[in-house]
């Protein structure tokens, strides 16, 4: 835990890609701006006031307001300080909330849920307020016997252990960068895959998928990268456009072969790239020419960490950008996260061209409401979508548990200035109870990264996507991509978000973005950038030390 006394202030840069459908680098501000209260407000001079402050962004606020409401209610008749009884919750919701930049700015508010959140910066500079006592007792007065502790992940658990013995944040949503695909369109022109080698419709007889079972979830989609590249192919002969992704958006896409990534390598082997301790089994060298060499078994320390910069997964993810992503009839970049988002929901209405899927974050339906709306004017609406299951790089991987990277760095916590911090504490008490926790995912459709139950009456309330968010963490593997490691925790620049997945030197040049470096640079190749990438840290990793 020592290592955590060190000061860490993650450059702003750093943060870019992980603000909910921000698209663009968030810009660091050096004071807090107004922003809008999003509830009317009375005379409560008699009740006890805090204020809640939110990115106004994917997530939107009203599964705030909705529960600042119930909290009122449940305890109107409790004095939370001398001469006052029952409690007021103002909700501020507005896209100035950057997390990027608070760790350089005075906290006006009560109580935050933001995104791009530098924790050990923040708490480094006494921002937030300790949250030990309140996530440590069971929620017995909720009618629980755990505590919240007890529903953060064990990894995420060390992770926000400071080096004091308190925890100051709670992990706020999490995200899966993920193809979207439109269900509908899917059935309308027979884009599933069937049993007997050909295509056909929701109905047919389907193959078994990514996971080789039958009768499940993902039959009919593609089970490998070669799958993937007849579908694409299905799709362009049918008149459709495969994909859509944003041009201010595009981090969104390296965040993306980060999770493909991960599936290659499984929970266990993609794992030592967090914790550094164990044995990797599947590191490779690459020639030139594409000839792939297995390399023995290495035992990983921090101090060898480099080494997994040749894990295959890296490789075999470039492989499928080369092959079949950077292709440019294969997508349209269009220049917001907005309007990619409008022009997928409105696929095939008047002389849209049809779009089959959005590389996205997993908020996105909740971001696209305006878009819905605009739909259900005209006596449209289409919420059948649903999150695409990752095919594999090759046929052996054919039936290996899935794994998804929970990203974001998205909190909720107490600022350390608040002038009603019991108040504000038992707020985000609350807010983490299951039933809480379930109405936050059927009010947004995506998910916390909590064991918490979603409600059969919440479950009901979801749009199709949103349930298939709900079956891909049953079905996967979750992994949280934090390493405590003094040497990541001080070279974020190295560790931050996907710069340990992508960073490499290609003559003499820094990419870290390989979507962008196949579009880019003409004489691109993947043996390039892989072989690139230990070089890239091994140069680097003294200085780490």
């Amino acid at each position: 835990m020592t290592k955590k006394l060190i000061a860490m202030v993650l450059a702003a840069v750093m943060l870019a890609g992980v603000l909910t459908g921000c698209g663009s680098i968030g810009t660091v501000q050096n004071t807090e701006p107004a922003a809008q209260n999003t509830q009317a407000t009375e005379d409560n001079s008699n009740k006890s006031q805090i204020t809640v402050a939110t990115w106004d962004g994917g997530l939107g606020s009203k599964w705030l307001e909705d529960a600042a409401e119930r909290f009122e209610e449940l305890y109107k008749d409790k004095s939370f300080e001398e001469g006052k009884v029952g409690c007021d919750i103002s909700i501020i919701a507005s896209r100035s909330f950057d997390g990027s930049g608070m760790a350089f700015t005075p906290l006006t508010h009560d109580v935050y849920f933001v995104e791009g959140v530098d924790y050990y910066a923040m708490t480094n500079n006494k921002q937030m307020e300790p949250v030990t006592d309140i996530i440590s007792t069971p929620l017995s007065e909720y009618g629980e016997e755990e505590t919240v502790l007890n529903k953060i992940d064990p990894v995420m658990q060390e992770y926000l252990l400071a080096a004091d013995g308190n925890y100051y944040a709670i992990p706020f949503y999490e995200t899966f960068y993920n193809f979207s695909y439109d269900l509908d369109l899917w059935d309308a022109k027979s884009f599933y895959m069937a049993a007997d080698g050909g295509w056909t419709n929701a109905s047919g007889s389907l193959t078994a998928g990514p996971d080789g079972v039958q009768g499940t979830s993902d039959d009919g989609l593609p089970a490998t990268f070669a799958d993937f590249e007849k579908l694409l192919t299905r799709i362009k002969d049918a008149g459709v456009l495969p994909f859509v992704c944003a041009a201010n958006a595009t981090d969104y896409v390296a965040n993306f072969l980060y999770e493909y990534y991960a599936n290659y390598e499984g929970k266990e082997q993609m794992n030592l790239n967090y914790t550094f301790d164990g044995v990797a089994t599947d590191l490779i060298q690459v020639d030139e020419d594409g000839n792939v060499k297995k390399l023995p078994d290495t035992q990983i320390t921090f101090e060898n960490g480099y080494e997994l910069q040749q894990q295959a997964g890296r490789y075999y993810t470039l492989k499928f950008v080369e092959n079949v992503l950077s292709k440019k009839d294969n997508f349209k970049i269009i220049d917001t996260h907005i309007n990619a988002q409008k022009s997928f929901v409105r696929g095939g209405i008047a002389n849209d061209q049809p779009i089959a899927m959005i590389l996205e974050g997993s908020w996105w339906e909740n971001e696209a409401k305006d878009a819905f709306n605009d739909l259900a004017d005209n006596g449209l609406e289409r919420h059948n979508y649903a999150v695409m299951p990752k095919p594999h790089a090759t046929e052996e991987k054919i039936g290996q548990k899935a794994a998804w990277l929970s990203q974001s760095g998205s909190y909720g916590f107490v600022a350390s200035a608040s002038d009603n911090k019991p108040l504000a504490l038992e707020f985000l008490r609350f807010l983490h109870t299951n039933d809480e926790l379930s109405h936050f995912t059927a009010e947004v459709n995506i998910t916390r990264p909590l064991s918490y139950t979603v409600t059969a009456e919440d479950q009901s309330k979801m749009t199709t996507y949103g349930k298939s968010l709900l079956t891909l963490k049953k079905e996967s593997d979750i992994l949280y991509p934090y390493a405590n490691e003094l040497g990541a925790l001080n070279n974020p620049q190295l560790f931050w978000s996907y710069g340990w997945a992508w960073l490499t030197d290609v003559n003499g040049y820094e990419y870290r973005n390989p979507w962008l470096y196949f579009m880019e640079v003409e004489d691109a190749s993947s043996e390039a950038y892989f072989n690139g990438q230990k070089k890239y840290f091994e140069m680097r990793w003294d200085a780490v030390l």
